[in-house]
């Protein structure tokens, strides 16, 4: 049986073909974009306080109620209001990727 001899390392730098089809390829450089992608694909950890008085912890969840957001939403919201740069909910929202 004859042998078969499969070259399967390919030299993409080689040519010039290859050069326009990697720039054609490569994303657009965009640092919105590039900062809501590495928000929605990093690591998610637990973000929890020590024990607060029931009264307080019922307000902020009547508050997010009344607005019709989710009680992460509004302290997203409320850290924007404390001038932390946060984006939009619906760019950094994990399942969404």
């Amino acid at each position: 049986m004859a042998k078969v001899s499969v070259n399967l390392d390919d030299d993409l730098d080689a040519d010039n073909s290859s050069k326009k089809l990697k720039a054609m390829a490569a994303p657009l450089p965009s640092v919105s974009k590039a900062k809501s992608s590495a928000m929605k694909d990093a690591p998610r950890v637990q973000f929890s306080f020590t024990n607060v008085p029931e009264p307080i912890k019922e307000a902020f969840a009547a508050e997010a109620t009344r607005r019709g957001l989710t009680k992460k939403e509004l302290l997203y919201e409320c850290l924007r209001a404390g001038g932390i740069n946060i984006p939009a909910t619906s760019e950094i929202d994990g399942r969404r990727r």
